[in-house]
């Protein structure tokens, strides 16, 4: 039978198509339309998922799709990422209403994404949500001011959250330790960065019925402890508990067997750490630790043990067969500073959870106690983090860590040193490589800024092994050089470019932002970070000029420091910066864009 119309196409085949589709998409195509297609999409209408939508789908969805959704919605998702300001102008949306509950009457879950502290007025509008996901945007530093109202709205103050993640805080979030506990019996599930372990202690204090608790935190003090841990504080429920830092001091193996032991009901633990405590080598510990947990059923760790100068040399072999007496398949490998124990096999479905692996190039020499473990393809790992730490390497040891991982979505690369020459070549024939699933790739910092070029290329520019790779992260002097290395190539597919610089990187030079954007001549995101402004102040205007000009499909732009003010921006108010960008994009006067401004930073979203 020959179809002509959409409306004859079976429900099978209309949701197969809304797979491929924003939700937003969906609504936006076939909202309104009849009865049979309003049934059709109707699980459409749950989701509010305004995350990547230019701000022209944005005020469409506000004036056209908002009333006519809002009933429905369940989930809701705000985001900075790729449309910064987006949180501020839904916040300014939501003014005439005591809490988003009023609007959206059957909500209970909202996602905030890259959170900055232009966005706090949500936060006394979350009453009866019931699972909060905060992600807070990492180029940004929260104010004192943000970090007492996250603490007050989310944990102290009478709530109904039985799920909170608030990630991605610089340094942690800051509790307030001299306000009155509140405590929320209802809580079950936390995700969260902290600043100190004191922090994590109130916690345990302010949710007594925690069964999931994903932690980090983010330093280590050798000041007094302000809140005194007791096994009675303790949550008595919990059965997941994964611990992650990179502060080599933050716990020691005889801490961690003091908290873990007096938590008997962990079913799953999970550790992804660094350390400088060589105990967490040691087969034993783990054993005696591991043995008060009478209902563990599964234990995960990464462990990265930094090795000091007065260290006795250590024998891998040695570790491997201690190791080997116990239940804990491992494997074991170093590089010139730091020790890797890790779990085999890489897999954390038992978590039901994604992960990230943090690994080293030496990891192609791994022992293990378990090669049938070892070998087994990683499953739910997300994230693969390759650090090299600038130590001379081969792109057979980098190649030979990457393939085990197939499944990841982001692939990082620090500190890179290949001392391969550049035109030699990749042998892959026996050697099967593709990332089909791999859609950013941050390569960041090759050593003296050199990026070995043939290892880049066939990470970034081969459709076969990375199909999906539409963003890149790299420091702005490594992708100079690179740039000047390639004459003439051009990476259409990179829609998203974040670049970083610091004192290795040198000043921004005009010619060099223009050499950078006809190689990526298709950019619909750029954000540029630098640490200091001194190295953008000279050009400002040019290269913020030169940017907007060159990138035609831009829709998210972001240019920012850490250090100091840039001084074009510190010396415009925000009509005035709006209406220079105008001029710029070459806007009509109905038009809209929204322009973000202060001495540290321009965002635009349009």
């Amino acid at each position: 039978m020959l179809m002509t119309k959409l409306e004859q196409l079976p429900d099978e085949i209309l949701l197969e198509i809304c797979l491929y589709l924003k939700p937003y998409d969906v609504i936006n195509s076939f909202g309104q339309l009849n009865h049979r297609l309003e049934q059709t999409i109707s699980q459409y209408r749950r989701d509010a998922d305004l995350h990547h939508l230019t701000l022209t789908q944005f005020q469409r969805w506000h004036k056209h799709l908002l009333h006519y959704t809002s009933k429905s919605v369940v989930n809701l998702v705000v985001s900075n990422w790729n449309s910064p300001g987006q949180i501020y102008l839904f916040n300014q949306l939501m003014k005439p209403y005591a809490s988003l509950y009023s609007l959206f009457s059957n909500i209970k879950q909202v996602r905030l994404i890259d959170f900055t502290n232009n966005d706090i007025e949500i936060l006394s509008k979350l009453d009866k949500i019931e699972k909060l996901f905060i992600d807070a945007d990492a180029l940004v530093p929260l104010s004192y001011s943000t970090h007492t109202l996250l603490d007050k709205y989310l944990f102290c103050s009478s709530s109904h959250f039985k799920e909170i993640r608030l990630w991605g805080v610089e340094g942690g979030i800051r509790s307030q330790h001299h306000v009155p506990i509140v405590t929320n019996f209802h809580l079950e599930r936390l995700t969260i960065s902290v600043a100190l372990l004191d922090d994590l202690i109130l916690m345990f204090r302010r949710s007594p019925n925690l069964r999931s608790l994903n932690v980090e935190i983010a330093q280590h003090t050798t000041k007094a402890l302000r809140q005194n841990a007791t096994v009675d504080m303790l949550p008595k429920r919990l059965t997941f508990f994964h611990f992650q830092t990179t502060d080599q001091c933050v716990l020691s193996s005889e801490d961690l067997d003091k908290l873990v032991s007096n938590i008997p009901s962990i079913e799953l633990l999970s550790l992804d750490m660094d350390t400088n405590d060589f105990d967490y080598a040691s087969a034993c510990h783990w054993t005696n630790m591991l043995s008060c947990l009478t209902k563990l059923k599964h234990v995960y760790f990464k462990l990265r043990i930094w090795l000091k100068s007065d260290l006795v040399p250590f024998d891998t072999e040695s570790i491997i067969h201690a190791f080997q007496q116990t239940n804990l398949p491992i494997c074991c490998y170093a590089d010139t500073k730091v020790l890797h124990i890790d779990t085999v096999p890489y897999n954390m479905k038992q978590f039901d959870t994604n992960m990230s692996v943090t690994t080293s190039p030496k990891a192609m020499l791994a022992k293990t106690t378990s090669s049938l473990l070892f070998n087994q393809p990683s499953k739910r790992v997300q994230t693969l983090i390759v650090d090299g730490q600038h130590d001379p390497t081969h792109i057979n040891e980098w190649l030979s860590v990457i393939t085990r991982f197939p499944g990841i979505e982001i692939l990082q690369l620090n500190s890179v040193n290949i001392q391969d020459k550049e035109t030699s070549a990749i042998d892959l024939k026996h050697q099967p490589f593709q990332l089909p699933h791999m859609g950013y790739l941050h390569y960041i910092r090759s050593t003296s800024c050199r990026v070995h070029v043939p290892f880049f290329m066939l990470l970034a520019n081969n459709t076969t092994i990375s199909p999906q790779l539409k963003a890149l992260s790299m420091m702005y002097g490594d992708l100079v050089y690179l740039c000047k290395r390639l004459s003439g190539c051009r990476f259409e597919r990179i829609k998203e470019l974040w670049l970083y610089g610091g004192e290795a990187d040198g000043h921004v030079i005009l010619r060099d932002i223009d050499l950078v954007l006809k190689t990526f001549p298709c950019l619909s995101h750029f954000y540029f970070n630098n640490q200091s402004s001194r190295f953008l102040n000279r050009n400002l205007r040019l290269i913020i000029e030169t940017i907007i000009r060159s990138s035609p499909d831009l829709i998210s732009f972001r240019i920012s420091c850490n250090k100091s003010s840039l001084r074009l921006l510190s010396s415009m108010n925000s009509e005035t910066c709006t209406s220079w960008i105008r001029q710029v994009c070459g806007l009509c006067e109905h038009e809209r864009i929204h322009v973000t401004v202060n001495d540290k930073l321009l965002s635009i979203w349009k």
